[in-house]
Order: C-alpha cells, then structure tokens, then sequence
C-alpha cells in the first residue's frame, strides 16, 4: 500500500501553488516557450532581444528598439507553446532595478492554434507598476502561439520591455486574480481632478478615486462596483487609501459581493480601517463572484468624502 502524499506548497511569484499530490503534479505537462516574433527590439544599444522574455533569466530583457530610433506603440511578442496546451493565463514579470523604461502598462493577450489567426483578445487590461510577476488570465484554450501586445508604457514612454513572460496550463493550481473594471459609483470628481472611479482599478497607487467636492459633495455612504473577469472564488479584498492627505480616505466600511451586479445581499465584510497609509487586507469566507461593491460609510476626518488610490480583491486557491 502506497503511503499517504500530503499536499506540496510553494511559493510561486507571491502567489501560493499547491499540488495536492505527486501524481497531481505529473498532469501538468513541461512546455518550452520560443520567441518567433517580435516588432521590436534593441541590440545594438544594450542586448534586449526578444529571446530574453522566456529564458528564465530575471536580469536580461526584451526590450524595444530605442537608439536611433523608438517605435511608438502598439509593440508585440509572439511566443510559440511547444507541445501546444490549453492555457487559462500569462505571467509578466518587469524589468528588475531602478528603472521603469519599457515596462508595460495597457496590454491585450492572443492565442492561435497556427500563429496566423489570433482573432479577437482573450483578455484586456492593464499592468500594475510592480516589479512582482503579475498574470493575465482567460478562459482556458488550446494554445500553440500566445500574443503579448503593450499599447502603453507605465511612464507614457515609446517602449515595451519584459524580463519573463510565461504561460500557466489549465491544470495548473494557481490562484489568478481577475481582471477588475469599474461598472458603477455614486460619485466622482472630474472637474478639480482627476477623480474618476475608474482609478481605484488601473494599478497605479499614484492615481485616485475621489467622490465630488467641487460645486458639491455629496454624503455618506459612497458606493463603488467592480467587476470580476472573469468570475472568481474570492477570500479577501484590499483598500490603498491616497498617499498624499487625507480627504476621503475611508473609515467605516462595508463590503458585498455578487452574481449578476444587481442582488448583493448581505455584506461579507464591515468594519473600520486604520488611519494609515498602508494597504489593508480585509478577509472573509471565500465565495464565487463577478461583482464587488466596496460602501463607505464615513471618513477618517468626519468629512463628506471617500477616495481610494487602490482597490482589489484576493483569489482562493
């Protein structure tokens, strides 16, 4: 008799992956990643060559052309999956280091069985500014070319670069986080600021969602819907208030969740946030959804307004 195999957990760009048994693990198939086409890369300034997205190496990159010229945006990478595999998202991970240069901001991600026909973009969105890897997930399809295309840098700079571009197999036990839209808020001020909603979902902590104050400000409480794509068995969600001030930054909360963005039911989550800067994490049982709604019910300094530089939620493995 066989004895018994407990789960294996690791630790996989900040993420946790479990395989529950060895025989589990042994489903996933090894791919090999190729680069067969890039529109751009720098190999006469530095060795930026498209190969470097998928050699496992964090200290080299592909990276856009940049001396004697920088093509503007759209940039792309062709990677070819070897065997192909049904996949259900990408990894990216960004240039390590002080610099920022080429690291991707706005993105769409393509699949072809052929490397011709790609059709339509399996997922949008947009890269956070983070050095961690970051994943780009879909609906699970069979795969023998993924596309990366970056239709803008975090700094509004003519690059494209990337230190590791991966896969992940539907097999694969990894928690990915869904892409979050703004669907709804009960206020925002576009006029004084930039304050629109859509802020508190872009991945830039320098950006925010701020409720009216110019010609009005609205009360208590506020309200923010985000969408889920796709749905996903969440445990926790997370609030950066703004890094400069305080105005808006919420106090008392409470936090729903649902199928269909219209019936929410019960709030999963209410309490009060600490009156600091630090991203706060706020767990609950975990449940499927595709929609969120964070409420604000009052802020850190009693007045009329609530504002978020970030808003997200945390997978279930």
């Amino acid at each position: 008799m066989n004895p018994r195999r407990l789960p294996v957990v690791a630790l996989v760009g900040g993420l946790l992956l479990v395989a529950h048994t060895a025989r589990a693990a042994e489903r996933v198939e090894k791919v090999e990643l190729t680069v067969v086409k890039v529109d751009s890369e720098e190999t006469a300034g530095e060795d930026g060559k498209g190969a470097n997205a998928v050699d496992g190496n964090l200290e080299t990159i592909w990276h856009t052309q940049w001396q004697d010229a920088s093509p503007a945006h759209p940039h792309e990478i062709v990677i070819q999956v070897a065997p192909a595999a049904s996949l259900k998202a990408i990894s990216y991970q960004a240039r390590q280091g002080d610099t920022e240069n080429g690291n991707i901001a706005e993105y769409e991600v393509y699949v072809s069985t052929d490397g011709k026909d790609f059709g339509k973009p399996v997922r949008t969105g947009t890269f956070a500014k983070t050095k961690e890897k970051q994943y780009a997930a879909f609906k699970p399809a069979k795969a023998a070319f993924v596309k990366l295309v970056a239709k803008s840098e975090v700094n509004g700079g003519a690059w494209a670069s990337a230190a590791e571009i991966g896969v992940v197999q539907e097999a694969e036990k990894v928690a990915l986080p869904p892409a979050l839209t703004v669907v709804k808020a009960d206020s925002e001020e576009t006029a004084g600021e930039d304050g629109k909603a859509a802020n508190a979902v872009d991945g830039n902590p320098a950006t925010v969602w701020h409720t009216q104050w110019q010609d009005a400000s609205p009360t208590h409480p506020h309200e923010i819907v985000i969408k889920l794509d796709p749905v996903a068995r969440i445990k926790a969600f997370t609030y950066l208030p703004r890094a400069e001030g305080d105005n808006g930054s919420i106090k008392d909360y409470e936090f729903y969740v649902s199928a269909d963005g219209k019936e929410f039911g019960k709030a999963v989550a209410k309490g009060a946030f600490e009156n600091t800067k630090e991203r706060k994490t706020v767990s609950f049982d975990a449940v499927e959804c595709g929609f969120v709604k964070l409420v604000a019910k009052s802020e850190v300094g009693d007045n009329a307004w609530a504002s978020a530089a970030e808003i997200g939620v945390v997978p279930a493995e």
